[in-house]
Formats: C-alpha cells, sequence, structure tokens
C-alpha cells in the first residue's frame, strides 16, 4: 500500500468516497487543503492505466482559533501531514518528490499517477515518498482531437490552462510550506547534533503543469519579495511540459527555476501528440515540451535537454504525451539522474551535444 500526501486547492465534495472534486476551494483558488491517500496495486491489471486502485483519502483538519483564544489552539492541517511526512523520511531514508500533475487529470488520477512514480522511481530500491499538489484540472475524454471531437472537450484545455495559472498561488503556497519544512528540518537535525537529513527532493511537473509551475514560481518570488529563491531541490524534471520553448530564457516564465534547482532535466518528445495539437490548433508557440528549450546559447548551464522522440510511444490514447511514468527507457533514465549520475555517465542515451543534450536509445524487445 503506497501513502501519496498531497495539497490540493479543489473544492471539498462533502460525503463523496472522492472528497474532491474539479472546482476550487471555496474559499478560492489560492486556498488549499492537506492530506494524504492510500493506493494499492490492482491485481486486475489490464494496463499501466489501471494499475492501481484509490483506497481511501485522509484530509487533515484545520480550522482557526476560536474567538478569544490564543493563536496556538488554531489546527494547522500541515503541520500533522509534515510530521508524519518526516517520519517517513528519517526512519525510512526515503527522498522526496513533488509532483504537479497536467491536463485531464482528477484528484483521483493525480494520486494514481503518483503511485505509479512511487513505484517505479525507486533508488537504490527504496520508493521515493511523494507529495502531489492537484489543481482542479477537468477529468475528460481526452485530448480533443480533430473535427469529430466534441466543443466541450475541445474547450476543456482552455479550461484547465486557466485553472492551472489561477492555481499558482496555491502550489507556490504549498511549495513555500514544503520548503519551509525541510529547512527547518535540518536546522532540528543540526541543534541536535544528528547527521542534517540528506535526503534529496526532487520536483516533477507533467504537461500543463510546467504551466502551473510558471505561475508558482511567480508567486514563491513575490512571497519572498524579490529576493533569491532558495536552491532546495536537487533536481527538477521537466516532462512533456506543455510550455514555451523559450520558457527557461525568462524569468517571467520558468527563468527563476534554476535559482530552486541544482539541475534541471527537459525531456521532450517532437512526435508528442498532445503538444503538437496545443501548437497548431490551441494557438500557443512551440512547445518545450516537444523540441526542448529553444536555444542553451545563455541558459544557465544546470540545464539539459533529453529527447524522447525514439521512446515515447505507450498506449494510442496516450498520443505519445505519456512516456514518463511508463516507457522502462525513460524511467531507467531518471532512476540514474536521481541516483546522483553524471548526464555523460547514464546508461541508455547518446549525447547530441555533450554536456547539455542527449537522445534515449529504444530498448530492445
Amino acid at each position: 500500500m503506497a501513502r501519496i500526501y498531497y495539497a490540493t486547492n479543489r473544492r471539498l465534495v462533502a460525503g463523496a468516497r472522492i472528497p474532491f472534486g474539479n472546482r476550487y476551494n471555496e474559499e478560492g483558488p489560492a486556498f488549499y487543503r492537506v492530506g494524504y491517500a492510500e493506493v494499492d496495486r490492482n491485481p486486475d491489471a489490464t494496463d499501466s492505466d489501471d494499475a492501481f486502485v484509490l483506497r481511501s483519502v485522509f484530509l487533515a483538519e484545520e480550522h482557526p482559533a476560536p474567538a478569544g483564544a490564543p493563536p496556538s489552539e488554531e489546527i494547522i492541517g500541515s503541520t500533522g501531514v509534515f510530521e508524519s511526512m518526516t517520519q517517513a523520511v528519517r526512519g525510512e531514508s526515503r527522498e522526496v518528490i513533488a509532483y504537479i500533475h497536467g491536463f485531464n487529470s482528477s484528484f483521483e488520477t493525480c494520486m494514481l499517477r503518483a503511485a505509479q512514480l512511487e513505484a517505479n522511481w525507486r533508488v537504490g530500491g527504496k520508493a521515493p515518498l511523494i507529495f502531489a499538489f492537484s489543481w482542479p484540472a477537468d477529468d475528460g475524454d481526452g485530448l480533443g482531437l480533430g473535427e469529430s471531437a466534441s466543443n466541450e472537450s475541445k474547450w476543456k484545455y482552455f479550461g484547465d490552462r486557466d485553472d492551472a495559472e489561477a492555481s499558482g498561488k496555491a502550489i507556490g503556497r504549498s511549495l513555500r510550506r514544503l520548503i519551509d519544512f525541510l529547512l527547518e528540518l535540518r536546522k532540528e537535525d543540526r541543534a541536535a547534533g544528528r547527521e542534517p537529513c540528506g535526503q534529496k527532493l526532487h520536483l516533477v511537473t507533467h504537461s500543463m503543469g510546467n504551466w502551473a509551475l510558471r505561475h508558482a514560481l511567480l508567486a514563491l518570488r513575490g512571497f519572498s519579495s524579490g529576493a533569491r529563491l532558495p536552491k532546495i531541490f536537487t533536481n527538477a524534471f521537466l516532462m512533456a511540459a506543455d510550455e514555451d520553448a523559450d520558457a527557461l530564457e525568462h524569468n517571467t516564465k520558468l527563468g527563476l527555476l534554476p535559482q530552486l534547482a541544482e539541475a534541471i532535466h527537459v525531456y521532450h518528445a517532437r512526435r508528442d501528440l498532445a503538444l503538437i495539437i496545443s501548437d497548431t490548433t490551441k494557438l500557443n508557440p512551440d512547445r518545450l515540451g516537444a523540441w526542448g528549450p529553444r536555444t542553451f546559447d545563455g541558459l544557465d548551464s544546470s540545464i539539459y535537454g533529453i529527447d524522447c522522440a525514439d521512446v515515447c510511444v505507450t498506449q494510442l490514447t496516450h498520443g505519445n504525451h505519456q512516456y514518463y511514468r511508463i516507457r522502462p527507457e525513460v524511467i531507467a533514465d531518471v532512476r540514474q539522474v536521481m541516483a546522483g549520475k553524471g548526464p555523460d555517465q547514464i546508461s541508455g542515451r547518446v549525447p547530441v551535444r555533450a554536456g547539455r543534450q542527449y537522445r534515449i536509445k529504444p530498448g530492445r524487445n
């Protein structure tokens, strides 16, 4: 059984099996709740999309201090959740992944895909601890392809894009809380004479989750009054990013990310059908997740491009957009990055431009 920790600015649906819907928190898109979900393997699975099943969802209690009561009586939901995470990180020496999902994903889908990452992205035989942020994307019926697609499915893309942008402040707030948690954890270790908690923290953003990340970074800069952001992530994995190809060149887009992450890995595939559609039918510029960074000239030296065009095919309905969680070659590449191998020492890839750009080779059948 996997325990997936979460934060979400989705609206609470009282009494429902899945307690979060596809609208914002009733207090607004900047507000979020936290908890954890229990996810198990599905013994009857027939493909990668039903490999796991959601068993239960725990929502952390929170409420302000009663009128006239001291602030200490306020219950903050994230406190208990992060204490539970602390025990897992310290007791089991697990690395941590902060995960932001993409377009067309329900709360349940987010939890199931997070569990898939936990199962597949193991380092040294240990599963990472996943902290997933679920923003209120619609759970639709595919990519909205061509003339046969309904108008509803075509417009869901634009609705999700607006929702991802509006969720930036909530994602930024939850990341700020996660950063503060880890910094405090290390401070406590030093004060107690313990070796500071050395488990790595990684960031994984998929598809439109990268557009949400843009707005989370801008929110974080605002929270810090423009001060430089702390370098807290060991690796940031931008997977099939539905973002502009020049996004890493501009601080108004993803240009602030090198402040937060020691290394940034852009996994892209020019055969990614979802991003071809985003590019040609949604009036977006060239996509980062299709072509990789527009240029490496002037970019931070910690940014790498990994071409997945030869290893992006999964199921037909995935539109070559889900390789990051399914293709063995990509999973093997990521695990080597997380294990600390240098870009030129990772097996299964070949250099296109040594030190900057690489291509993953397809495995033998």
